[in-house]
């Protein structure tokens, strides 16, 4: 579960305050004890008040800051980058789509082979639109000639009943 960090803050100025045992202040409000371990260890290592100052989801990341995680983990090997990942709370696999998305943006080669499939589809298009036409046209003449048969048939009378 995701906590503000207003109510971090909060539960680490009691616990610094002293006075409860820390189980009681995880209690009061309402997080594990495990958690509120965690939030005391970062703030011993930092130093500050401030645990966190934001969670940052990988889609959060600018493209500049992607484009800097990609040269910082380009070279490092598998378990290393996976460790840096884990540090900075991506996974290897936004890498990878990072890497793919600054890729196709630089491949000019892509953008004439996405015109040439358009182009052909295009073509396809109007093929179809031009035997949809014809057939329509078919279909009102076919119409046609049933309302004058019937029109005839109520003149004249049926054929058949003679």
């Amino acid at each position: 579960m995701v906590y503000p960090i207003k109510t971090k803050e909060a539960v680490i100025k009691k616990v610094l305050m002293g006075g409860k045992p820390h189980h009681e202040i995880a209690s009061e409000a309402g997080i594990g004890l495990s958690t509120l371990s965690y939030w005391l260890k970062n703030h011993k290592k930092d130093g500050n008040l401030t645990v966190n100052k934001k969670e940052k989801r990988p889609q959060d990341w600018s493209a500049e800051e992607r484009l800097k995680a990609l040269m910082e983990t380009g070279t490092m090997a598998e378990k290393e980058r996976v460790s840096w990942c884990r540090k900075r709370g991506v996974f290897s696999h936004h890498l990878e789509q990072w890497k793919k998305d600054i890729l196709s943006l630089s491949t000019p080669a892509k953008a004439s082979v996405k015109s040439k499939g358009s182009a052909r589809l295009k073509k396809e298009n109007a093929a179809l639109k031009k035997e949809l036409n014809r057939k329509e046209k078919a279909l009102a003449e076919t119409a046609a000639l049933l309302v004058l048969k019937k029109k005839a048939d109520s003149i004249w009378g049926d054929p058949k009943d003679d």
